[in-house]
């Protein structure tokens, strides 16, 4: 399953670098010392109408996961769902945004920069179609073609 996880500016202090998260007292041992960190608000409602705890409880670690940036009607980076926790901490430290379901980006690629309208055009979607909630992408649309799109859209990897 895929998922197209749509963020506010705010969201980048916590997936832009890794937070080293060795003094949050209540850690649980599955999740990482140090990760890339994003969170969902469980009362929002997704594009689908679902709500966004429904969405972000069916999430499944290796989950590939598509960023979109609000504010630049830009999609900006992909990534795979980590590890999922409920928690405070992320809001009251970074974020200030009421999003308490959090989950850690994997394998985080910033180097995407790419319109909605192209992204709309590969999935099937309405040329008009913005994110405004998490939303899955259905199994019928061609996820593994958004994927390779995505691993050559980026460009040659730097050595």
């Amino acid at each position: 399953m895929m998922w197209i996880v749509p963020i506010q500016s705010v969201f980048l202090s916590t997936l832009d670098t890794q937070i080293d998260m060795a003094d949050w007292d209540d850690r649980t041992v599955e999740f990482p010392f140090a990760a890339r960190v994003l969170g969902v608000t469980a009362d929002a409602e997704t594009n689908n109408g679902v709500h966004a705890e429904q969405y972000w409880d069916a999430m499944a670690a290796g989950d590939p996961l598509l960023i979109y940036q609000r504010d630049r009607d830009r999609y900006i980076g992909f990534g795979r769902l980590g590890t999922k926790t409920q928690t405070t901490y992320f809001d009251e430290e970074y974020w200030h945004a009421g999003a308490h379901n959090v989950f850690t980006v994997e394998a985080y690629d910033d180097t995407l920069d790419v319109e909605t309208d192209e992204i709309n055009q590969m999935l099937g979607y309405e040329p008009s179609f913005t994110p405004t909630g998490l939303s899955k992408v259905r199994s019928d649309r061609p996820i593994s073609d958004l994927l390779f799109y995505l691993d050559v859209a980026r460009g040659p990897l730097a050595t």
